[in-house]
């Protein structure tokens, strides 16, 4: 066992990994006993690759950011589907039904098991962490001040974005972000902020 390693609840299965069902209520049971292994919350490892570009004045920067590796658990996800109002239980009714096994059964007491938030199966709310952003944009541009002040040696105007958006990103939230750094609660989310896009101007000047 390793710092960082999650354990989650799962639904009855049988001895071949299918999810059992019953004939009569097509109802799916949670083994609330039953902790396996998710995975570790921490990446792999953590990558970025940062280049600036110049032409007569003008220049270009950029931050792409990488974090390989690690698992977490979306209980938002969890209550959400509990309730009915995510996109992927509306997607399920529209269809016809939750999918398992192959097959469709009927959607609201099959998200009412596996949902709940820390009530429901942990198994079904586990997505990777790996995500690749722009972390960060800057466009700038050297003003010719020095011909028009003599005591201004120079004026750079530069436009600033951080956290501007994904690459890539499977899970339903934010990896980077946490719900508390309590030291049982690392890779959760639960009702987090989203994270947000900063948008800013910066001006330097040289004398």
């Amino acid at each position: 066992m390793q710092w960082g390693d999650l354990y989650v609840t799962t639904l009855k299965s049988d001895e071949h990994g299918y999810i059992n069902v019953d004939y009569t209520s097509k109802a799916v049971k949670a083994d609330p006993n039953n902790y396996v292994y998710a995975g570790n919350t921490n990446p792999l490892y953590n990558i970025g690759w940062r280049n600036n570009f110049e032409w007569k004045g003008l220049s270009l920067g950029f931050l792409i950011s990488a974090r390989v590796g690690g698992v977490g658990v979306s209980l938002t996800q969890a209550v959400m589907d509990a309730f009915g109002v995510s996109q992927t239980t509306a997607d399920a009714r529209d269809n016809g039904g939750a999918l398992v096994n192959g097959f469709r059964i009927p959607a609201q007491p099959y998200y009412q098991t596996i949902g709940g938030g820390t009530a429901g199966v942990g198994s079904m709310y586990v997505y990777s962490a790996t995500n690749v952003r722009l972390a960060e944009l800057t466009l700038g541009y050297d003003v010719p001040v020095s011909k028009l002040v003599g005591f201004v040696k120079s004026m750079n105007v530069s436009l600033i974005g951080r956290n501007l958006f994904m690459f890539y990103n499977k899970a339903p939230y934010d990896p980077e972000l946490t719900a508390s750094t309590g030291t049982y609660f690392q890779g959760i989310d639960y009702f987090m902020q989203p994270s947000l896009r900063n948008i800013g101007f910066s001006v330097k000047l040289r004398f």
